[in-house]
């Protein structure tokens, strides 16, 4: 692939060590610093590769960069604990749906440990804020819950209203829904890939918006 001369293959991906891609988010530092931003981990899924995700953001930690992690909640617990949970200031944490039979049909998988993790991961940093209030060692981690709104799909107003009950029950303060974009059909299409006729190709109107966020009107609705 590295020696196409008609270019019908190319090269977009490669692998990085630890320090040499550590080097390269630090000609950043300035901007992070001036922001007040820092480093996330995103994907695809980052807990895919808990070891590699693990050894980047803990060299983060200790040059004092903030560090974010975006996951669908689909990962080993005691692993996340152990490997990511240390060295990770913001964990934003998607939850689709709150059925668990739409879940398996949309996904492939049970939303249980999900869910699951979700809650230990509340439970976790609730019991580590009331250790900071008694003087034991501050952690400056977060959990914000992230509800992609794909039409027909995510942003029904049964599932929301699932998701919502589920949150507050958890005692969330802050979460976010994300409106949908359907560019990606486009791409999709280019490259040879079939779009299921299920799929909305237009944004969700403001009214939309507006009522999928009045059923989330006790929560502090983070945007992007």
């Amino acid at each position: 692939m590295e020696a196409c001369p008609g270019r019908a293959l190319r090269l977009i991906g490669r692998f990085y060590p630890v320090d040499e891609l550590v080097d390269l988010l630090l000609r950043d530092k300035t901007f992070y610093e001036v922001s007040g931003g820092g480093v996330t981990l995103s994907g695809g899924e980052p807990t895919l590769f808990m070891d590699y995700a693990s050894a980047v953001l803990k060299v983060l930690k200790d040059l004092g960069i903030h560090t974010a992690i975006q996951t669908n909640g689909f990962f080993a617990w005691r692993e996340f604990e152990e490997k990511i949970l240390p060295y990770v200031d913001l964990i934003m944490f998607d939850v689709k749906l709150a059925d668990a039979d739409k879940h398996r049909e949309y996904t492939g998988q049970s939303n249980k440990p999900i869910l699951t993790n979700l809650k230990n991961l509340l439970s976790k940093i609730h019991r580590g804020v009331s250790e900071t209030r008694r003087g034991g060692a501050e952690r400056a981690e977060a959990v914000l819950p992230r509800i992609p709104l794909i039409p027909e799909f995510t942003a029904t107003v049964e599932n929301l209203r699932s998701i919502s009950d589920l949150l507050k029950g958890l005692g969330v303060k802050k979460c976010s829904l994300l409106p949908y974009n359907p560019t990606w059909t486009f791409k999709a299409e280019a490259i040879g890939k079939e779009v299921d006729p299920r799929i909305s190709r237009r944004l969700l109107t403001p009214g939309k918006l507006k009522k999928y966020r009045d059923i989330f009107s006790w929560a502090e609705l983070v945007r992007f």
